[in-house]
């Protein structure tokens, strides 16, 4: 027996409907990512391996910021050195490659060594994240400052109303320090606290740096006791050498 056309339409009609509810919940169903209701990842919590500590080397205030054991952005004075761990037989010692070195040996003393400069000893606080004041505070510019090279040695004239002259020679092994001393024409003079005799004397002549090739606006003689250095030197705020007339 055959069904009859009505019948079979009647009946998928039926079937039709039948389903239709099922895929309008399905498709009504939200979607929880475009609903903004899926739960996002927890983030993750900052951290920091960054520590800080402050020194005085020599005459500069350096701030010194390592991350880790690997790299350590070194502040001195103005100026700023990224560096990276190098190979020491002690302590840690970073470099940039460029002939900056700054190796501590804990965080109370160290030596800074910048490229054309005599070794600089250093002294720490030991504490971390203290600033020291030498450092939080730009310190004034030295009167008058020169190096010398082989052996290095370093000697500078404060400013103000009580001048300091401060000596270092043996690449910062040997330091001197005279208060108030005697200014002529031609530089200064006085005994340091242990009686050694320091003079500075110099030339306004144009002195160029044998291991640099930087140029001066003077050529400089330190004496220190029986013994004489040579090396080039300059005022504070002496404009640059192009600049002279």
């Amino acid at each position: 027996m055959r069904a009859s056309p009505l019948i079979l339409s009647l009946a998928i009609a039926t079937c039709l409907a039948a389903c239709q509810p099922v895929q309008q919940a399905d498709s009504a169903a939200p979607d929880p990512v475009a609903a903004g209701n899926e739960t996002p990842p927890p983030a993750a919590a900052p951290t920091s391996d960054e520590r800080v500590y402050a020194f005085q080397c020599g005459d500069l205030p350096v701030q010194a910021t390592y991350r880790g054991q690997d790299s350590a952005t070194v502040v001195v004075g103005g100026r700023t050195f990224v560096m990276a761990s190098d190979t020491a037989a002690s302590g840690a010692k970073f470099s940039d490659g460029q002939g900056n070195v700054f190796w501590t040996k804990g965080t109370t003393e160290g030596t800074l060594t910048l490229k054309g400069e005599p070794d600089r000893n250093c002294t720490g606080s030991g504490k971390e994240g203290e600033i020291a004041a030498a450092a939080a505070s730009a310190a004034a510019p030295p009167e008058f400052r020169a190096t010398g090279n082989e052996p290095g040695w370093l000697a500078q004239v404060s400013a103000g109303e009580k001048p300091v002259l401060r000596v270092e020679t043996g690449y910062g092994e040997q330091k001197f320090e005279v208060v108030a001393p005697t200014q002529g024409k031609d530089g200064w003079s006085g005994k340091a606290a242990d009686g050694t005799d320091i003079k500075v004397s110099f030339q306004r002549t144009v002195c160029h740096d044998d291991m640099s090739g930087q140029a001066f606006g003077a050529t400089v003689m330190l004496t220190v006791g029986a013994r004489q250095y040579h090396g080039c030197g300059d005022f504070a705020g002496a404009p640059a050498l192009a600049e002279r007339p």
